[in-house]
């Protein structure tokens, strides 16, 4: 029974087929009013499905103020790199982030520290380089605009705690990956990751970093921050997503030095999702499974009455075309879904 409760109360940790299965009659109810299957791709009429999947986040991010974001390039596969950053200068350039453009839960987004891990990024193509910001924090603010209305504003927003190592004077490394909740599905990755440190055991109160890419399948706890939302803020989000053709509702992932001056509008946003977002403030562990489908269902009728105020209109036949080809390349040899890095 403890089990049980304890994977339910983890649903952050669910295949999101599963969370999201309960949520299937209600978008047959709601397609069914909008006659329509994929009624939600009108959300953002000016992004390719309206951001649910198989979208530039490069374009979107291209059409972002330089003074809103960090420095950011597309290159068609790894030997373009050339063209933005010369050999001689690819050394300067260390460390940035690069990141699939059509990618998503933080799959392949790799910090490069040099060119040793520039040449194993496994990826060849399609890839965006970017500054990379070391803030301290980093948000995930969620928006939304009603069509016929001149202002958006920002609906929930959610901290993210990376995953550190404090050390207590005693426990080495090793034995808080292999102890800790949130790097059971990392070990290898960290263990390889650290294997000159496992077993040394730092001074007390020291801060190991273990994972920068603030996503919760990389082992960041993600809480509920809304408490910070304020004008300057919704005025500033407001503002940037203006900048976005035919942006109406999505997340702004960002980076900025404190609370104080992310409070005041001042950020790098780090990319834009679209559709497919997800409110993740929903998996602060003082949610339970009814309070977070509320926040689900809140958030999933905001975007049917955008979408419903939107005209453009989506063939679905081309649409789940792309969700089944989507899908197929997320599949191994065995038609199972390859897991998330």
């Amino acid at each position: 029974m403890k089990n049980l409760k304890r994977k339910i109360s983890e649903f952050e940790y669910w295949p999101a087929w599963i969370f999201y299965a309960p949520f299937v009659p209600y978008w047959i109810w709601k397609s069914i009013q909008s006659l329509s299957f994929s009624y939600f791709c009108k959300v953002n009429p000016g992004v390719e499905f309206g951001g649910f999947l198989n979208y530039s986040k490069f374009e979107i991010l291209n059409q972002i103020p330089e003074k809103f974001k960090p420095e950011t390039h597309f290159i068609k596969n790894k030997s373009h790199i050339k063209k933005i950053l010369p050999n001689e200068e690819l050394d300067g350039a260390f460390p940035f982030i690069v990141k699939p453009d059509f990618g998503e839960r933080g799959r392949n987004v790799e910090l490069i520290k040099n060119k040793t891990d520039w040449e194993n990024y496994p990826l060849n193509k399609d890839l965006i380089i970017q500054e990379f910001i070391d803030f301290p924090l980093e948000f995930g603010v969620f928006y939304a605009k009603m069509p016929n209305e001149n202002s958006g504003k920002i609906i929930s927003i959610t901290g993210k705690e990376f995953l550190t190592y404090r050390s207590d004077g005693r426990t080495p490394l090793r034995k808080f990956i292999e102890n800790h909740p949130r790097t059971k599905r990392r070990k290898g990755y960290l263990n390889e990751k650290f294997k000159n440190q496992l077993d040394e055991i730092p001074k007390k109160n020291e801060k190991i970093l273990l994972e920068l890419i603030g996503n919760h399948n990389r082992g960041t706890r993600f809480y509920d921050a809304s408490e910070l939302i304020s004008k300057k803020l919704s005025d500033r989000i407001d503002e940037i997503s203006k900048q976005i053709s035919g942006f109406y509702y999505g997340r702004f992932d960002v980076k900025a030095n404190s609370a104080k001056e992310f409070q005041n509008g001042e950020f790098k946003v780090l990319e834009v999702n679209g559709a497919n977002s997800e409110p993740t403030h929903i998996y602060d562990s003082k949610y339970t499974l009814t309070e977070a489908y509320k926040e689900v269902k809140k958030h999933f009728d905001i975007q049917y009455r955008i979408a419903r105020q939107n005209p453009k209109t989506y063939s679905s036949i081309r649409f789940y075309r792309s969700v089944m080809e989507h899908i197929f390349k997320l599949t191994g040899k065995n038609g199972r879904i390859l897991p998330m890095e």
